[in-house]
Formats: structure tokens, sequence, C-alpha cells
């Protein structure tokens, strides 16, 4: 089970603005895809993945006064390419070993009995 934090949460934990968490956005600092929608009783929310969006704020936040919001997108996302490009999976078992890269794989899942959990939701919350 994901262990989400709400944008409501985001914003009050960090004192940050919404306009300030949507700019971060637009100039790549906190991908698209990490923006979670949720029906809830109240209407539709925005959620994060605690172990992605809090550990990314807290970086910007410390970073944003020694370097432009600008120079520190292009750290990241040279990071992060550099990151995905060498991140692999490897199955071994007595006979052979398998190695993929995270990037081409489709599907994998961990079956528990009835249960499926999926090692690439996995993969991509442990990921930043």
């Amino acid at each position: 089970m994901e262990d989400l934090i709400s944008k409501r949460e985001v914003l009050e934990r960090y004192g940050i603005s919404y306009g300030a968490l949507y700019r971060w956005k637009r100039l790549g600092l906190i991908p698209e895809d990490w923006f979670i929608k949720k029906a809830t009783v109240t209407g539709q929310e925005t959620f994060f993945r605690k172990a992605q969006i809090c550990p990314r704020v807290e970086l910007i936040l410390d970073r944003k006064e020694t370097v432009s919001l600008e120079e520190l997108a292009q750290m990241l996302d040279g990071k992060q390419k550099e990151q995905r490009s060498r991140r692999q999976l490897i199955l071994e078992n007595g006979f052979e070993r398998r190695e993929y890269s995270v990037e081409e794989l489709q599907n994998a899942v961990l079956t528990d009995g009835e249960r499926k959990i999926s090692i690439l939701e996995y993969l991509r919350e442990v990921s930043l």
C-alpha cells in the first residue's frame, strides 16, 4: 500500500504556496507523473507519494538560495536521466542470469496467493 500525502498537507508542512508548487512543476523540478489525482468525498484531490515528494521539496527549499530553480531543474534532470540509464532489474536462478533495463519493463508482478503486488510500482516509488 502506498504512503500518500495530500497536496494540501505538502503545502502546510513546508510552508509553500500553491503557486510555488505549480511553478516547480512547470520547471520540471517536480515531475508531472508525481501528481496523483484521486476521487474523495469532497471531490477530486491531488496526492503524492511521500517517499518522492518530501525529499524533493526539502531539496528544493534547501538549494533555492544558492542555485536558481532553472539550474536546479537541469541538475535534477541530468541526474534522473543518468539514474534511469543504469537502473536494472536482475533476475537469477540456478541456471541463468537475466538483466532488464527498468525502462524497458512493461509489467512485473509478485503474487502471494490471491494478492498481486506490482514490482514496477515499488521500483518507481523507491527511485527518485
